[in-house]
């Protein structure tokens, strides 16, 4: 994996769990792509993408979230992408219009 980034999977029950640490920008983006999706399995029944330690995203970023989510949901298994609220890397995003294309979670809590 890149010097900027680093992922790592953690599975909760149906739930798979894909936190990114670091950086996401276009040296990176196709290779944590598919890091993220070698690492979620077939009979997951969601997939979220944590953010929370991802300290920058770029467009190249924003676009693997959006080609990730069109492969998901080909698998049927939704993406859903955990931010805090009030950081930069959410901003960006809800800048771009992905809260229209996917759900952005502020927790993993159970609502």
């Amino acid at each position: 994996m890149s010097a900027l980034a680093r992922v790592e999977t953690e599975q909760r029950g149906s739930r798979c769990i894909v936190t990114i640490r670091g950086e996401i920008d276009l040296s990176n983006a196709k290779e944590i792509s598919s890091a993220i999706e070698a690492a979620v399995p077939r009979d997951a029944l969601e997939l979220v993408v944590d953010l929370s330690p991802t300290t920058y995203i770029d467009s190249a970023g924003v676009s693997l979230l959006l080609r990730l989510s069109e492969r998901m949901q080909a698998r049927r298994q939704p993406l859903q992408v955990l931010t805090p609220p009030g950081s930069p890397v959410r901003a960006v995003l809800e800048l771009t219009g992905l809260p229209r294309v996917m759900t952005l979670l502020t927790s993993l809590d159970p609502s």
